[in-house]
Parts: structure tokens; sequence; C-alpha cells
């Protein structure tokens, strides 16, 4: 005769990124640039999950949204041009610890410069 043992688990809910409720990071141009590189690897970093492709796409978008445009590119920009961009150059020494933005318009503004 047969056995069957059935065994029941509690059920866990599933985390997602919305429930690990960390403190906000800030995006440094070497987290940026090293993140861009190691694509899907970032389940367990300084911000969890984060995606590089997804910050570049809520960047141009935010450029594109504004009325008065300081970036203007001869079409719509993709994430892996303005990527493209960021490393057509090396970053100068010491600014890799500042925060990504700044330097992101900066190199932005640079290739595709208004007016």
């Amino acid at each position: 005769a047969a056995i069957t043992l059935l065994v029941v688990a509690p059920a866990l809910p599933a985390a997602t990124p919305l429930d690990t409720r960390h403190a906000r990071q800030t995006i440094t141009v070497d987290y940026l640039l090293e993140s861009c590189t190691v694509v899907g690897e970032t389940a367990h970093g300084l911000v969890p999950h984060f995606d590089c492709e997804s910050w570049l796409y809520g960047v141009l978008a935010t450029l594109e949204a504004m009325h008065e445009p300081t970036v203007c590119p001869p079409a719509p920009l993709a994430p892996w041009q303005a990527y493209d961009v960021l490393i057509a150059a090396s970053v100068p020494e010491g600014r890799g610890g500042e925060p990504a933005l700044p330097y992101v318009l900066e190199r932005l503004r640079a290739a595709f410069p208004c007016g």
C-alpha cells in the first residue's frame, strides 16, 4: 500500500522592490556607468534591482517634457544612444562620486546643444 503525504506550507508573499522599503540612495556617475555594464546583475547592489536603461528613459522623458529644452538631439534619443554619449569620453578624475544626473545632462548638452 502506498502512503501519500501531503505537506501544506504557509503561503509567503512574493517580495518586490516595493516591499523592500530601502532608503533613497544617490546614483553616482560611477554607479550608473557600472550598472550599465552589468545589465541584470544589480539585484543586491547599492540600489537593489537598479536598471540603467529605465533610469536613462526617465531622464530622457523628463528632458522631452520640459517646456524649455536643454538638450536637443536630432531625433528622439534612445537610452542606448544616451549611454553611447556618456561613454564616448572617460569620466574626469574625481567626478565618479558625483551625482549622475548633472554629469549626464552636461554630457548630453555638449553632444546635442540647443540653438
